[in-house]
């Protein structure tokens, strides 16, 4: 009796120690916001900021943001213009993930030769 007791209680233990599951980065709402983004024009508009702010709350959080992450921001930031705020993302993705350093150097450095070429 005291031996089903207990492997039952180590079911129970094992099932519920299966059911909080964590990932290894913080996504957020990217999957969603990105469909939206390319079949929603409004949510076009919109998924870039929400992005944005998703990664000042993964940095106040002390979380570390999913590969690629600032790469899209600073994407976004350059397809509005926003020349100084891509380098700044670019930066951001490459100091965090120091895979993609030679990428994000090769855009950034030249994004600053064409931004200098417009001055």
């Amino acid at each position: 009796m005291n031996r089903i007791k207990l492997g039952l209680c180590v079911l129970v233990m094992l099932g519920l120690a299966g059911c909080k599951s964590t990932t290894l980065y913080n996504w957020g709402v990217y999957d969603e916001g990105l469909y939206e983004y390319y079949h929603d024009p409004v949510a076009a508009k919109e998924f870039p900021i929400a992005l944005e702010d998703h990664l000042k709350q993964i940095e106040d959080n002390k979380q570390r943001p999913a590969p690629g992450l600032y790469a899209e921001v600073g994407t976004f930031k350059l397809k509005s213009g926003d020349i100084t705020g891509a380098i700044s993302f670019y930066e951001k993705e490459a100091n965090t993930w120091p895979e993609s350093a030679a990428l994000m150097k090769t855009l950034v450095q030249n994004l600053q030769r064409q931004n200098g070429n417009k001055q």
